[in-house]
């Protein structure tokens, strides 16, 4: 196969540079073009949830740069599907999602249109590039309900497990970890079973990404990143907490806490709360002072969210807040 500039016919596979890497498509028609998501310099932001397969004009495919078109020997044409079966096949895939950048990208399906293989030729630089960018993953799920627990791939964190004796705090520590394997797989494609892992004073780490888990009755979060990272998730209830918080705050939290009208001091609580725990992973220090950890200020980014009809504050200390990306609902 080879790349050149000319004109496309239905059911070819086209592709525009951006840098080292490509945006592939299949041409129909200058005002139909059907590619998964649109050009990187394009599409921005957009949370790889919300990428989807859809069609637009060339100008739009191209975003500026210059069209090639694939041209394939004879031993390769025998493979492919006739250009109207191309062509069909890709409008069905219109409107379908599960875009990842390493595993299910614009080129794994413009191959797939093509031969029926999802393949992806342009991995290495593909790899290269997302490893360059930051990434901060939150993953929220709920525990399962009563059933076996097979042992963990992870010989170390099952020996902890193995000790506990509390039920539910068994239940909590195995089901947070098989949410940290899903989010390791998910945003980095690493299996827990090809990790050493290791274990730092109370917290677990391996070479490879940084992560931090937390649990509050049957809630999971799990934060996965390529940069120190913390996370820590409560319940918000109702009660009167300031003699805890005058044991934990700062000096100048506590005075902003005491300006607050009643109804607001226990969301404040519980957002500095689980600011300063995330702080404390994050920073991966040995003991947690919580009145040193700087909420107000420091690296942290707070929300506000409801998980199964309940409120709940999910604090994530990072150094690139902008970067932060939900993934709700988890099934285990």
């Amino acid at each position: 196969m080879k790349w050149v500039m000319k004109e496309p016919k239905p059911g070819d596979m086209v592709r525009v540079g951006f840098g080292a890497l490509y945006h592939f498509g299949i041409f129909v028609s200058d005002a139909e073009v059907i590619q998964f998501g649109l050009a990187p310099n394009s599409r921005a932001m957009i949370p790889d949830s919300e990428v989807q397969v859809l069609a637009s004009d060339i100008d739009t495919f191209l975003a500026g740069g210059f069209l090639e078109v694939c041209e394939f020997d004879r031993k390769e044409r025998k493979k492919h599907r006739k250009p109207e079966q191309v062509v069909a096949y890709a409008r069905q895939r219109l409107g379908q999602r599960g875009y990842h950048i390493l595993y299910n990208n614009c080129e794994h399906f413009a191959n797939e249109c093509l031969t029926g293989e999802a393949v992806c030729r342009q991995m290495d630089g593909v790899r290269a590039m997302f490893q360059r960018i930051p990434v901060v993953d939150v993953y929220l799920a709920r525990m399962p309900g009563e059933r076996p627990m097979p042992p963990l791939s992870c010989g170390l964190r099952q020996q902890d497990i193995d000790a506990v004796s509390a039920p539910e705090l068994k239940r909590q520590k195995y089901y947070v970890w098989k949410l940290l394997e899903y989010a390791l797989e998910r945003s980095f494609g690493l299996k827990s079973r090809d990790l050493t892992f290791r274990r730092e004073a109370d917290r677990y780490c391996c070479d490879k990404a940084r992560f931090s888990m937390s649990h509050c009755g049957d809630v999971l979060a799990v934060a996965v990143s390529r940069e120190p990272v913390g996370i820590d998730l409560e319940k918000i209830v109702c009660r009167d907490t300031e003699p805890l918080a005058s044991r934990v705050f700062s000096a100048g939290e506590m005075a902003h806490y005491r300006q607050l009208p009643a109804e607001e001091k226990t969301d404040f609580f519980f957002r500095l709360w689980t600011a300063k725990e995330a702080l404390f992973k994050a920073a991966a220090k040995d003991v947690f002072i919580p009145a040193a950890e700087d909420a107000l200020q420091g690296d942290v980014k707070s929300f506000a969210m409801p998980i199964g009809g309940e409120a709940f504050y999910v604090s994530v200390a990072t150094r690139t807040p902008e970067r932060i990306r939900f993934y709700e609902n988890i099934t285990l």
